[in-house]
Order: C-alpha cells, then sequence, then structure tokens
C-alpha cells in the first residue's frame, strides 16, 4: 500500500463538541471558501508524560472526497494538512 503525503495548507478549522468533552472539526475555511466535513478517523499520538501535552488527531473528508488532516497538541495551534493524491 502506498503511503500518503501530507501537504501543510493554511485554514481555520470550525468545532464542535457535541456536548462531549474533545471537540471534533466539523468545517474548514480556505480563504473565503467553507468546507463542511466528517471525522473518517480520530487518535491520540504521543505519550503525554513528562509534561509534553499529547497530540489529538483527525483525518476527515469533506463532499467532494478531498482528505485533510487536522492535527491539534494540547491548547496549542492547530495543524491543517492535505492529503496529496
Amino acid at each position: 500500500m502506498a503511503r500518503v503525503r501530507w501537504l501543510p495548507c493554511i485554514a481555520a478549522v470550525e468545532w464542535h463538541s457535541g456536548g462531549r468533552a474533545l471537540e471534533r472539526p466539523v468545517a474548514l475555511r480556505l480563504g473565503e471558501e467553507r468546507v463542511v466535513v466528517s471525522v473518517e478517523d480520530a487518535w491520540v499520538a504521543g505519550a503525554g508524560n513528562g509534561g509534553a501535552p499529547v497530540e489529538r488527531v483527525f483525518v476527515v473528508r469533506d463532499p467532494a472526497g478531498r482528505r485533510w488532516r487536522v492535527r491539534v497538541r494540547g491548547s496549542g495551534p492547530v495543524r491543517v494538512d492535505r492529503e496529496d493524491r
């Protein structure tokens, strides 16, 4: 299976918690465009020991079939990458 390649992009993320403690991405803002997304996969990376925050990672898909990876470390900045096809 080919390895997925992710390319960094500039996007704002809209979040929704649905009454749960952890939020999930529901839309991306790419310039003037708002793209609704659904979560395809999610996991937590990192040990979280020694004071280092864990990283929450989401793979989301938009209605056009494009895939995005949204990563957030603790309460730090959010990083968004798009899948290179």
